[in-house]
């Protein structure tokens, strides 16, 4: 009874197990990007910068807040130490000297203190930096959504273009395979001679061959896809937009006629961040200059006994209260805080210009992204003629060559136009949509 117990509940256990690896799941194009920007790793870390900057602002101000610490201390003299005091001192003989201990065998303190920060700039400054870094962590968390978003379009584009290329190379081994036994039919009456039959055997092996890199291409590519959303190579998943669908939703016109504003772009933003904080840095090294102000207050307690009894109430405990201000003020470096000053101003020269290049940069960024984009449009559309006039002069090839029309060679010829021209369909239709990836990258759309 136990074995079979054990072994019912292996079963059902394998059964969960199976069950669990099975399931698929389903991921449009706009679930796949929300997937990813939870579950990618690259975004996860974002995730996490922009909690460290956020902690960051919380610890900066707490600097400038009471700080309260406290020390205890224990003491025990194993040998007190002797002090030699002049004899006459004592009434005695000039020239010799009394050996004398003071202080008792156990010794110990407790002290508290309290300090407040009253005035420092660079505590000031520090906190303004400490706001721009959090803000500069968010957009920088913007701009890998972006990059994010872009990497799962891609991959899912791939993946359904690696899925098309198999479908069209399906139709094609298809229409082959009867070709094929057409042309073995007519052998058999003695209308083909074996030779149109072995040149079709190797047109259907190659046909076979581009089948298999298909379906490596596809995993391929749901391998990068399953990698970018953060999930194992060995989850499945399902795709459920259509090629098509998505095809359609691309508007040439629209997306063309779209005005590009730099102050909007996430990269410019980023850089206005940055030139805000190199000025925060420069602020902060003439900080040096001015004075720091706080003030404490301080409570130690001393016991001072021959026996240890440090834990007896009724004993004494003398108590030390101080109560001050501290006034730190700088007044000469040899030039330090001055060079310094100095070089925190020029830093802050290079970030007005990198802020500049970086707005030409994301103007010509876009102009080139439109451009590029236009010229993917035409290409795509030319292609894709090319591609169906290949489909029928192929299809009419083979009809002739059915007929005794036309010769193998003239089929095999055709069947390489139709390869080629399938490829750069393909390849035309994966560039014009990376282009309006790019495209929407560049405007800040994506």
């Amino acid at each position: 009874m136990i074995k079979a117990s054990a072994l019912a509940l292996l079963l059902v256990l394998g059964f969960s197990s199976l069950t669990t690896q099975a399931q698929v799941k389903d991921f449009s194009l706009k679930e796949a990007q929300d997937y990813a920007l939870k579950n990618n790793y690259q975004a996860k870390n974002a995730i996490i910068d922009v909690a460290i900057a956020a902690r960051k602002v919380k610890e900066n101000l707490a600097t400038g807040l009471p700080q309260v610490s406290g020390n205890i201390s224990y003491t025990n003299f194993i040998n007190l130490a002797t002090q030699l005091i002049p004899g006459e001192f004592f009434g005695g003989e000039p020239g010799t000297y009394m050996e004398v201990q003071f202080g008792t065998k156990h010794n110990a303190s407790m002290d508290g203190q309290i300090s407040q920060l009253i005035f420092n700039g660079a505590y000031f400054v520090g906190l303004k930096a400490a706001k721009t870094f959090e803000q500069m962590s968010q957009l920088q968390l913007e701009q890998v959504e972006q990059d994010v978003k872009q990497a799962i379009t891609n991959a899912y584009y791939l993946v359904l273009v690696s899925m098309e290329n198999k479908n069209l190379m399906l139709e094609t081994v298809s229409t082959m395979e009867k070709l094929l036994a057409d042309t073995k039919a007519m052998y058999k009456q003695g209308f083909m001679q074996d030779t149109d039959v072995d040149k079709l055997v190797l047109l259907h092996s190659d046909l076979k061959t581009n089948l298999l890199n298909a379906d490596n291409q596809i995993s391929n590519a749901s391998y990068l896809l399953k990698f970018n959303l953060g999930m194992k190579v060995t989850d499945e998943i399902h795709l459920t937009d259509n090629l098509q669908t998505l095809l359609m939703a691309i508007n040439p016109e629209s997306v063309l006629g779209t005005d590009f504003d730099k102050d909007a772009h996430v990269s410019y933003r980023l850089m206005e961040s940055q030139e805000i904080m190199s000025e925060l840095q420069w602020k902060l090294a003439r900080t040096e200059f001015m004075p720091t102000v706080s003030g404490f207050l301080s409570q130690t307690q001393n016991a001072q006994r021959n026996e240890f009894n440090m834990f007896d109430l009724d004993e004494k405990w003398f108590p030390t209260t101080l109560a001050g201000l501290q006034i730190s003020i700088p007044i000469f470096s040899s030039g330090a805080r001055y060079h310094k000053v100095k070089q925190a101003r020029m830093e802050m020269e290079k970030t007005h210009n990198t802020k500049t290049q970086v707005s030409e940069s994301l103007i010509m960024g876009a102009v080139t992204a439109k451009n590029n984009f236009s010229i993917a449009v035409e290409t795509y559309q030319n292609k894709r003629e090319n591609f169906s006039l290949s489909q029928k002069i192929y299809n009419k090839e083979q009809i002739k060559y059915k007929n005794g029309v036309s010769s193998s060679t003239d089929l095999n010829q055709s069947y390489n136009q139709l390869l080629e021209s399938q490829g750069t369909y393909l390849g035309a239709m994966m560039d014009m949509m990376n282009k309006k990836l790019e495209l929407d990258k560049a405007y800040n759309l994506l």
